[in-house]
């Protein structure tokens, strides 16, 4: 995409003194950004979008419904609530008489429309904020018009569809426009709360109140390019800063390198990113249980360890990112931990396997060379090139999980990373806490979940994607609580000694199972995943295959009760535990044994003693 300088309202391109805000749809002839043309443009006339800069136009609620809605199926409801003045205010223009001019002006009765319509096939509810009516801000009318709009959504159980286009507040309506804020928060979660899905579409500009409530609120977030985004317009922010701002710092970008959004998606791609996550969170889009019985666990060959080490750190294995593209379809990525960043350490979204959408995320080791550069726009920031997992990773897979309990879906993890990163930043943002509540939280979510170890599973950073109801493990996987570097230092003081003291880890999956770490193993091609990367995908798609047909039917407090009881036990009646205990009674019998013989041995004496004596006397 050709970098370009956003342009917002109340500022002047330096081509055309005309505000953008003021641009009349449809009448340009060269864009305001580049200068390129727009003449017979099919991209400029459906989608107002410049062909050749990808700059994006401020768009009218009417054209975003028709945009966005399948031909013929949208109908508008609370058409017919106007807003009066509550306050009567009074200014160089009077509020009624502001109202009148944008109700001729846009044929809107108020800053919003609400209505039901089908995108892509998905029964859906939109609610489209108009720019061009006072600034879409919100008033009396506006949230309630949303508010009845997310309440019908969540009384038939349809996904709603937000299309934030708001630069501030209704200040003619005072305080009573603050109270909105409110009331369409609480008609947001009511629709979290019975499981209906909110998605947010922010154009240019998305700020104010309207940002701050109910568009912060969805369950996923995109941004147009370039489009202005934050809760305080450019212009405060600039003021309040006193600093000397660019425009491009206050974009969805930005917002979306520091975790705040799931995506920045182009205007001519976002009915279909929508309706494919629509899509996949249609209730009927669900596995029913089709066969019974396993097949035959896999015995795989056992290697020696250093070897198994080695297979799974090999430069060319496939990662999750392979997997995720071979194994799984329709992936909308969550992008984000609401929190400060996305890390790309890690990547969740929502996808299908075997026509059951699921909720998948993976750890991913970016390449060496494949470093991003925090400076570029359009990138999200790398925190952790090695793989190592940050406090933004497992808070990211953590939302992704919570996403998973509230829309029900079947959690798949996939696990392949050194450890948890250790520098002070990360302990400092709190590494521990970000641990400690990812485990939580994945022990106690009520919905099937797996997790396979696919490379190598580090310690901490480990288990806190693998307390799962079914743990696979790739057959040339390791899974261990500190690396054998580590363990060499801490135990020979010496790293370079890792293959003398690998062993005794009992890292390899053949170790893993017959410990009860993980239930059964993944068969990879001959030499290793990576000698094969596609058909190691299809061995695990698989293998995923038949656990979720195995367990989508299970009652959400069963799946709790034994997920929990699974790892209360671990270490306590496992196979190791048995062999142990059996050692130690065979241990214990022989010396029984022993004794008694001795005891009888001496008492036989006695009475040969006894006898002879008798013989004697």
């Amino acid at each position: 995409m050709t970098n370009i300088t956003p342009l917002f309202p109340g500022q002047n391109s330096p081509d055309d003194p005309e505000p953008h805000e003021l641009d009349l749809e449809g009448v340009r002839t060269s864009c305001l950004a580049c200068g390129g043309s727009l003449v017979d443009s099919p991209t400029y006339d459906r989608y107002l979008v410049c062909p050749r800069c990808r700059f994006h136009y401020t768009m009218s609620a009417r054209r975003r419904v028709e945009m966005l809605a399948d031909s013929g199926t949208f109908r508008e409801t609370s058409r017919w609530i106007r807003s009066l003045d509550p306050l009567s205010f009074s200014a160089r223009v009077t509020y009624r008489e502001r109202l009148l001019q944008d109700q001729d002006r846009t044929g809107l009765t108020e800053a919003v429309v609400t209505g039901v319509c089908t995108i892509g096939g998905t029964p859906a509810v939109l609610v489209v904020l108009d720019f061009g009516f006072l600034g879409g801000s919100m008033g009396l009318v506006v949230g309630e018009k949303v508010a009845l709009a997310l309440q019908l959504a969540a009384r038939k159980r349809y996904p709603a569809v937000a299309v934030i286009n708001s630069g501030g507040a209704r200040i003619q309506e005072g305080v009573l426009s603050l109270m909105q804020m409110a009331k369409t928060i609480v008609a947001a979660n009511e629709m979290h709360e019975r499981g209906v899905p909110l998605v947010s579409v922010l154009g240019d500009p998305a700020t104010g109140q309207v940002y701050a409530s109910f568009g912060t609120q969805a369950d996923l977030i995109f941004a147009e390019p370039g489009a202005h985004v934050g809760f305080a317009p450019f212009r405060a922010v600039k003021e309040h800063s006193g600093a000397s701002l660019t425009v491009g710092q206050h974009t969805g970008e930005v917002h979306f390198r520091h975790g705040m959004l799931d995506g920045v998606v182009d205007r001519e791609r976002i009915k279909h990113v929508v309706s494919t996550t629509l899509e996949l969170l249609r209730p009927e889009f669900r596995l029913a249980k089709r066969r019974r019985g396993r097949p035959p666990r896999t015995r795989p060959r056992r290697m020696e360890a250093w070897e198994m080490v080695r297979l799974a750190r090999h430069e060319g294995r496939p990662t999750s990112r392979h997997y995720i593209d071979q194994v799984f379809a329709n992936l909308v990525e969550l992008h984000g931990d609401r929190q400060y960043a996305d890390a790309s350490e890690v990547i969740t979204g929502i996808a299908r396997l075997a026509g059951q959408s699921v909720i998948v995320i993976g750890q991913e080791k970016a390449p060496p060379s494949g470093m991003i550069s925090s400076s570029e726009d359009d990138a999200p920031r790398d925190l952790s090139p090695s793989g190592s997992i940050t406090p933004e990773g497992f808070g990211k897979a953590r939302r992704a999980i919570l996403f998973a309990a509230r829309f029900n879906l079947p959690i798949v993890t996939l696990v392949d990373t050194p450890g948890p990163a250790l520098d002070l930043e990360a302990w400092e943002r709190g590494q521990a806490h970000a641990i400690s509540q990812s485990i939580s939280t994945l022990l106690g979510v009520e919905v099937p979940t797996i997790a396979v170890v696919i490379g190598e599973g580090g310690s901490e950073a480990a288990l806190a994607f693998a307390v799962t109801d079914r743990v696979l493990m790739l057959q040339n996987a390791i899974y261990t609580p500190i690396s054998p570097e580590r363990a060499a230092i801490a135990e020979l003081r010496d790293s370079a000694a890792a293959e003398q003291v690998v062993g005794a880890l009992r890292l390899t999956s053949i170790d893993c199972r017959r410990m009860g770490i993980v239930d059964d193993i993944v068969r990879e091609p001959d030499g290793g995943a990576h000698r094969d990367p596609l058909e190691a995908s299809r061995l695990l798609k698989r293998a995923l295959m038949v656990e979720i047909t195995e367990m989508v039917e299970r009652h959400r407090g069963t799946l709790v009760r034994r997920r929990q009881k699974k790892y209360r036990n671990i270490g306590e009646s496992g196979r190791p535990f048995r062999s142990a205990l059996r050692r130690e009674m065979n241990v214990w019998r022989r010396a029984l044994g022993a004794s008694v013989r001795a005891l009888r041995a001496g008492q036989d004496e006695d009475d040969d003693r006894a006898a002879s004596r008798n013989i004697i006397g």
